[in-house]
């Protein structure tokens, strides 16, 4: 399970990179993938080892979390658009979201905790810089994400699909956010 949320990890950057790589190809004006692509080049451009690993610590953490935001957006759409459909399973469907996002939601308040404390111990750049750059890095996602086009989920079968994969991926996300993450590890400042 840890390899396939890694797994899910690299597929986001490398779609997001993709995206960036298309944009070179065509020359178009800059957009929020090229501006990340140029601010990734100049932040990391005199980075010792220690700052390349602490720079690449905080970005992953960060895709990660923005990863699992992104996951609860698509099933905040999916329950809505199940719930329009299939009205008889509308209470049943949002009380196991709500019960899903109970479940998530203080692992990844322990995430951004964990990531703000990364972004105060690590040494390549003011904190208010790196903040900045997660900014850029957000709005290449947002960017990005205004590009896929999304298809309601409204048969029955899917929605009760849905209903059951809440049920077994509540608890592996949960344990995958905190291994992947190491939220039960102490922040270490050469790390």
């Amino acid at each position: 399970m840890m390899n396939s949320f890694r797994l899910l990890i690299l597929a986001g950057a490398g779609l997001l990179f993709s995206f960036i790589a298309h944009a070179e190809e065509k020359e178009i004006d800059e957009t929020p993938l090229t501006k990340l692509e140029k601010l990734t080049a100049e932040v990391t451009k005199n980075m010792d080892e220690n700052q390349t690993k602490q720079f690449g610590a905080i970005n992953n953490s960060f895709s990660i979390i923005r990863t699992v935001e992104d996951v609860q957006q698509s099933i905040t759409r999916a329950v809505t658009s199940c719930s329009k459909a299939n009205p008889d399973i509308k209470k049943s469907l949002s009380g196991r979201f709500e019960g899903w996002k109970d479940a998530v939601r203080p692992v990844m308040k322990q995430a951004n905790s964990k990531l703000d404390k990364m972004i105060l111990m690590q040494g390549f750049a003011k904190p208010k810089e790196v903040r900045a750059y997660l900014k850029s890095y957000e709005a290449a996602v947002i960017y990005r994400n205004q590009k896929i086009k999304i298809a309601p989920i409204e048969k029955l079968e899917d929605c009760l699909r849905l209903q059951t994969n809440m049920d077994s991926t509540q608890t592996n996300l949960v344990n995958l956010i905190t291994e992947t993450l190491a939220l039960n590890s102490e922040l270490k400042a050469k790390e």
